[in-house]
């Protein structure tokens, strides 16, 4: 094979038309190629807020735990499927322990039923459970959206 470097000419293209013609390819190459290759990356949601008036009220064994439904404008969250309920209960006579760490366990999960539900209409959601004496219970409430989740909410942290 014929050294191109050595010819002036190869079967009618000059050097310089084989030197430009592949650096135009080159270029066209590295211009056509979309970047890094990576797996995908879902589209970015928006987080849902949290809830900031979590509160709990007990009836003789009983606890109901009461939140607002977050809104924007009025209206409830575009988006917002529910409400994942978590609760820490410990031994009264372990809860005095400042090292230990708060282990959370979900208990609930809540969805937000948009057609005809009357906690939806008032603005609140509600969750009820039965406790044992002897414990320290804190509860906080989550909510969420199709793959995203939101911040803690406030606490609710009692001696039964």
């Amino acid at each position: 094979m014929p050294n191109i470097k050595n010819l002036k000419s190869y079967k009618g293209f000059s050097k310089d038309l084989i030197l430009q013609s592949s650096i135009l390819i080159t270029f066209a190459l590295s211009l056509s190629v979309c970047g890094r290759k990576a797996p995908p990356i879902p589209p970015s949601q928006i987080q849902p807020p949290a809830v900031n008036d979590l509160s709990a009220s007990i009836d003789g064994d009983t606890l109901k735990l009461t939140w607002s439904i977050p809104k924007e404008k009025g209206k409830v969250i575009s988006g917002l499927s529910g409400f994942i309920v978590y609760r820490s209960k410990m031994l009264h006579s372990e809860s005095d322990c400042k090292d230990c760490p708060m282990l959370f366990r979900r208990v609930a999960d809540i969805p937000i039923e948009v057609k005809g539900s009357g906690d939806l209409k008032k603005g609140h959601m509600t969750h009820y459970e039965t406790l044992e004496k002897g414990y320290r219970y804190i509860y906080k409430v989550i909510g969420y959206t199709k793959g995203v989740t939101g911040s803690d909410s406030n606490y609710v942290d009692f001696i039964y």
